[in-house]
């Protein structure tokens, strides 16, 4: 049973790209390279992840691969503008399928209120996937922004942030059709124990704005503690362990910027201990009551 979680985990790709901070083309190899020698066949990425520096070397390692699965996203131009029109997502995707040869799910990368006419990208996507070139397609929610349950039904994935401090999502949108992705199991770093009050980010990172409300980042802390309370010991391991067990999440992105994540991720993985089903109920009540904050008041 163990090693079925393997096939639930997809390797995100975003922090591999140079957005997060410099990481050698070197250390990018080694660390696709054994992410698929150890059953990590699925990848999550976009062609706007450092200015599409991660889809150039996904490209260049498991191009006309059978066994890897590359899950990529439409909605940006070239200059990484955002767009939904029909010329713009066509260009996009055919660039991901010169580079990749086929696409095993194609997310729309977070809309909002941009798209007028849902029937017309459906049918663009639809005829991809009627060419055999795409298998899936998908919707990547922008947070807390959904659409009806007629044009979410229309898609075969949707993705969307669901972790430890994010839970409320999980019965809504696994009462839909499309298989459920969770990404941002480790709610950006709040669940890996290294966030604290003196915390800081860069600029562009958007983690920035929680230093700019104080408050807010002692809510955050304190939603941590509360989860701290329950999960007893490891709190990253407990965050994976919640998701990956969870019936009604199918696969888990996991971003990976450091060999010593993805070491980590095989060796939780492998020593997989199932959370009691009294401590899952807590954790559902826990999020019911706002991580015992006041109601007013907003963290993660």
């Amino acid at each position: 049973m163990k090693n079925d979680y393997f096939k639930k985990i997809i390797i995100g790709t975003w922090s591999l790209s140079g957005d997060f901070g410099p990481i050698s083309k070197k250390s990018i190899y080694e660390i696709l390279e054994k992410s698929a020698k150890n059953n990590f066949l699925e990848f999550d990425t976009a062609p706007t992840y450092g200015q599409g520096k991660i889809h150039k070397i996904l490209s260049e390692m498991f191009k006309n691969n059978k066994k890897i699965k590359i899950n990529t996203k439409c909605g940006y131009n070239s200059s990484g503008v955002k767009t939904f029109k029909i010329s713009d997502i066509r260009k996009s995707i055919d660039k991901s399928l010169k580079e990749f040869g086929k696409i095993n799910t194609l997310f729309l990368h977070n809309p909002r209120t941009e798209i007028k006419d849902w029937f017309k990208i459906l049918k663009v996507l639809k005829i991809y996937k009627k060419e055999n070139v795409i298998k899936n397609i998908g919707i990547s929610f922008a947070r807390d922004f959904y659409f009806s349950k007629n044009i979410i039904n229309s898609f075969d994935c949707i993705q969307d942030e669901i972790n430890l401090l994010r839970t409320h999502n999980i019965n809504f949108l696994s009462s839909l059709k499309p298989k459920l992705v969770a990404r941002s199991p480790l709610a950006s770093g709040c669940l890996s124990g290294m966030i604290n009050i003196n915390s800081k980010y860069e600029r562009k990172d958007y983690r920035y704005k929680w230093l700019l409300d104080k408050q807010r980042l002692k809510n955050i802390l304190f939603q941590i503690n509360e989860i701290k309370k329950i999960s007893g010991g490891n709190l990253r391991q407990f965050s994976k362990f919640f998701l990956l067990q969870n019936v009604n999440i199918d696969n888990v992105i996991f971003g990976i910027k450091k060999k010593s994540h993805l070491d980590e991720l095989i060796r939780d993985i492998k020593n997989f201990k199932k959370i009691s089903k009294f401590d899952m109920a807590r954790i559902e009540n826990l999020a019911k009551n706002n991580y015992h904050l006041p109601s007013a008041q907003i963290g993660y």
